[in-house]
């Protein structure tokens, strides 16, 4: 190993986590690999891209994974918008199939980056996505821990996504340049996964009773919950990953594909038995395994989603219109415009900068609507790749480019026909598709690319833009007759740093997050407060959703917060204070522990029941500050 040997980091072993050691040991194994294959450490670049006929038919492949994957692409591009970071979906081979964000600078890699690039280790050597393929774990690889020198200069973290049972399915990866911050980036990767995993789970999975499960009771119904689906003889059909560790399963393996798997030989209970406790309703319960382990579920009768569009499912955290309503003025205003026009056939056009929540608000629309129990179909136009984007909108025939389904391929339109289509981003719609979407709004049928048959399509349309819309249509970039189609009614939303209803809309987060029981520090809630928060109500909820993986039940404070948001808040509070030196964030919080002692005259639990934290992690702040 001439230029860098993962072995050299062993000498530091000892003092390694397990994951750290883990991945270390992985980064080894990869490198030994690519030696054995061949391949050149210092190749120039070179890069494996597939042709865009491919690209489109591996997309199609992957239309239900890219269904339920690129919201939490979303959510996750959200969490580390200020690191100029790339999010990357890939298939199980390593193929991009999507991305999200800004990406790295150097332009050279950037074009290794994109939809339809191979990023396998045969391709690229030691790297987060062939890697984390190859070894089915999540992996970070930073700098010269990739095997080819090209590539020293990113920073990757990458995790496998696995379907029910096990099937390893693609790859979730943020890539940055190694000078950008990688505090947290692989667990709320690994977050953002196992969100794709249980979505995946919901849509594809069947049997009759489903058992949700973990050791904690306070786990069901989260991210880390065992789930499995049973038939009604009491066969196991399908289960999570997290089902499989907690059942004892090799994770390495289809175990369902290679033996049966009876209720009976997991948990020490009989199916008749379960059968009949599952009658007193949405109860949790204890239950105990045969390996005597003791855990808590909940069980539910399921119904078949195979009959049902994939791309129709809403997300779980879904909000109505009433949920929205946390107290804003304007926010109030928009809601009751909305709900007076709602089931009149008038579109509407929601306003509003980037992360103010449009999508969520118009998932409420939709669902307030008599169209909810239809699809919601979002398509974001600035997304879309250049060379598919009226494949993928308008559908297609049956031969009409190489490369193409066999049958042919209804597209975002059809498929919101009943329902809902959601146009996001429609400001950055290009110009030559403006005009045949608008004849599709004019004429309400749309005609696949390669046919010659128009196809009726009848869906409630609303769309949304952080753009003004009106400055686009004077500079020749977006068409009049267009705008004046789809602006019915538009709605305004309020950035967040204008909202007066920051409180309630906090208590909403968590009530959405599952955890509304979770408590935050007063310190964190001032901070909170004097915050102009430039990615809006988005923003605050992926800061939300870590702060409340990192605290795992304990109040959230200031160490639950990561460390980009930190810096960020300190910035804001520099910028607002010419006139006085801003007290940096460490300072302001030492001091107001100071003061909640002088005004409890010394007694911590009072301390910290005003502070809202425990006693002993007021104990240890205490003790930092030589004041215990």
């Amino acid at each position: 190993m001439s230029k860098f040997s993962p072995a050299s980091t062993h000498t530091s072993l000892p003092v390694m986590r397990d994951d750290q050691l883990a991945i270390a040991e992985a980064i080894e194994r990869s490198w030994r690999r690519c030696m054995v294959k061949g391949v050149d450490e210092q190749a120039p670049a070179h890069d494996q891209i597939i042709t865009a006929q491919e690209l489109a038919q591996r997309l199609e492949q992957n239309r239900l994974l890219l269904t339920h994957a690129e919201p939490e692409m979303m959510t996750l591009s959200g969490q580390i918008a200020h690191t100029r970071s790339l999010v990357i979906l890939t298939d199980n081979e390593g193929v991009i199939l999507r991305t999200m964000g800004e990406g790295v600078e150097q332009g050279d890699i950037r074009a290794s980056l994109l939809p339809g690039a191979s990023w396998s280790e045969e391709h690229r050597g030691t790297n987060a996505i062939g890697t984390a393929l190859v070894e089915r774990a999540p992996i970070s690889v930073q700098g010269a821990e990739h095997f080819m020198a090209y590539h020293h200069s990113l920073s990757c973290s990458a995790v496998p996504i696995f379907a029910a049972n096990n099937q390893l399915v693609a790859t979730l990866d943020v890539s940055n340049d190694l000078n950008q911050p990688q505090q947290h980036t692989l667990a709320l990767v690994k977050m953002a996964a196992q969100m794709v995993e249980n979505r995946l789970f919901h849509a594809t999975a069947q049997g009759e009773i489903g058992v949700h499960f973990h050791a904690r009771s306070e786990f069901i119904g989260t991210l880390w919950e065992g789930l499995a689906l049973f038939d009604s003889d009491g066969q196991l059909r399908a289960i999570n990953r997290s089902g499989q560790f907690q059942f004892g399963l090799p994770l390495d393996e289809d175990v369902l594909a290679k033996r049966r798997v009876q209720f009976s030989d997991v948990f020490d209970e009989s199916w008749v038995t379960f059968k009949q406790r599952c009658q007193g309703g949405d109860l949790l319960f204890p239950m105990q395994l045969r390996n005597g382990a003791r855990l808590f579920a909940r069980a539910s009768v399921q119904t078949s989603t195979r009959s049902r569009p994939a791309v129709s499912q809403p997300r779980e955290s879904a909000a109505s219109l009433e949920m929205l309503d946390t107290g804003d003025a304007q926010l109030k205003l928009a809601i009751s415009q909305v709900k007076q026009v709602l089931n009149r056939d008038i579109p509407m056009l929601v306003l509003g900068e980037t992360g103010a929540g449009k999508e969520l608000f118009s998932r409420a629309i939709h669902d307030a609507s008599a169209r909810r129990d239809q699809p919601f179909i979002a398509v974001n136009c600035a997304a879309l790749p250049e060379g598919l984007i009226e494949a993928e909108l308008f559908g297609y025939e049956e031969g009409a480019y190489t490369g193409a389904k066999r049958k042919g391929n209804s597209g975002k339109i059809q498929q919101a026909d009943g329902g809902t289509l959601f146009l996001d981003e429609i400001g950055d719609m290009p110009l030559s598709l403006q005009a045949r979407l608008l004849r599709v709004l004019q004429e309400r049928c749309v005609t696949p690319l390669g046919s010659s048959k128009s196809i009726p399509v009848n869906f409630m349309l609303i769309s949304a833009t952080n753009q003004k819309l009106k400055d686009k249509v004077t500079a020749g970039e977006f068409r009049s007759d267009l705008y004046y189609r789809i602006n019915g009614l538009a709605v305004q939303l309020p950035a967040l740093r204008q909202r007066q209803d920051l409180q309630r809309l906090i208590s909403l987060i968590l009530q959405v997050e599952q955890s509304p029981e979770s408590e935050i520090s007063a310190e964190v809630m001032a901070l909170f407060a004097r915050h102009p928060w430039p990615g809006n109500v988005r923003q605050l909820h992926n800061v939300l959703r870590t702060a409340l993986a990192l605290a795992d039940g304990a109040v959230i404070d200031l160490m639950h917060l990561t460390q980009d948001f930190m810096d960020e808040l300190e910035d804001a509070a520099i910028s607002h204070q010419a006139v006085r030196p801003a007290l940096t964030l460490k300072a302001q919080s030492d001091e107001v522990i100071r003061l909640a002692m002088q005004q409890h005259a010394g007694n911590v639990s009072a301390a910290a029941r005003q502070l809202g934290m425990s006693r002993n992690t007021l104990y240890r702040r205490l003790k930092a500050l030589h004041l215990a």
